[in-house]
Parts: structure tokens; sequence; C-alpha cells
């Protein structure tokens, strides 16, 4: 076996420590980005507000196997402005979260809001445009339901079409 000189060992503890410092940075990388199979856990809509609109009156069990969806054919909103007047809630009678959103018939997103609570709404809201007077046809109200544990684990949801009466 041949000896190691000064010269050798120096390269070859070079390489070693550059190998350990790139494992070391690729490692530290990895460990800040979330798992594939790991929820984004998401944030409580804090405008939300306890729901005080017009809404179907529950009268029977709490039924877990079931997701009560509002529907509705038109919204009324403003021209020219962002700032919106709505009334979107999340029954009472639900046991997981709400996520919603608002596109346009062309899926172009005006709005989405945080998770809603049961038996809370959203009565203002800010849209990413302000849109001209006019109706738009084939808008849709996008639901995404959650578990309300700490995984918030994604459920059925839905999407309803509506007219988008943009008004002066």
């Amino acid at each position: 076996m041949k000896a190691i000189n000064k010269t050798e060992k120096r390269i070859l503890i070079s390489l070693l420590s550059i190998i350990l410092v790139a494992g070391g940075i690729a490692l530290g990388m990895n460990l800040n980005k979330p798992k594939a199979d790991t929820p984004v856990i998401q944030g409580i809509e804090t405008s939300a507000q306890d729901y005080t609109g017009d809404k179907d009156t529950y009268t029977g069990e709490q039924n877990t196997d079931t997701i009560s969806i509002p529907g509705f054919d038109v919204m009324n909103i403003k021209a020219d402005t962002t700032k919106q007047s709505v009334n979107l809630y999340n029954p009472e009678e639900n046991i997981c979260y709400f996520k919603m959103s608002i596109f346009l018939g062309d899926k172009t997103l005006l709005w989405e809001s945080q998770l809603i609570e049961p038996g809370k709404g959203v009565y203002e809201i800010t849209l990413t445009e302000a849109l001209s007077a006019g109706a738009y046809e084939d808008c849709i109200l996008k639901y995404e339901t959650f578990t309300m544990d700490e995984n918030q684990s994604p459920l059925n949801g839905a999407e309803t079409k509506f007219t988008l009466n943009v008004l002066e």
C-alpha cells in the first residue's frame, strides 16, 4: 500500500469538505420545503362575521355526511370599484371550513377567501379588478371544503354558476 503524502492528504480533505458543505446546503434547502403529502395549513378569514343575512332555516338533525352549499342565480355588485358588498356564508349546520372563490366565465379569478367557519359570513370583499357595468354570464362561485382539524384535509367541493350583474 502506498502512503499518502501531504499534498494528496490536503486535496482529499478539501474534496471531503466541499462534499460535506454541499450536502449540508442541499439538506437544509429540502428541509424547508413542505412534503407533497403534507397539507398546507390555511388561515381563517378574519373578515368573516356571524352570519345575519337571509338564510335557510335549519330544522333537522345535523347530517355529518353532507355539506350544505348555498346557491343563487344572480349577484349584483357596483361598477368601476374593487370594494364590494356581498352576502356569502358557510351554513351553521356544516362541520367544515369553506374557502370560496369567484371567477368570471373566462376563469379570471375575481376574489378568494381564507377559511370561513360554519355560521360565519363575508359581507365586504375586494375584487382583483374593477368591472365595467354589464351582465357577466357563467360566472362561478367555487366552494372548497376542509376538515376543521389541524390537518385541514380537503373534502368535497362545488361550483355554482351565476350571472354577475355589475351596476352603475
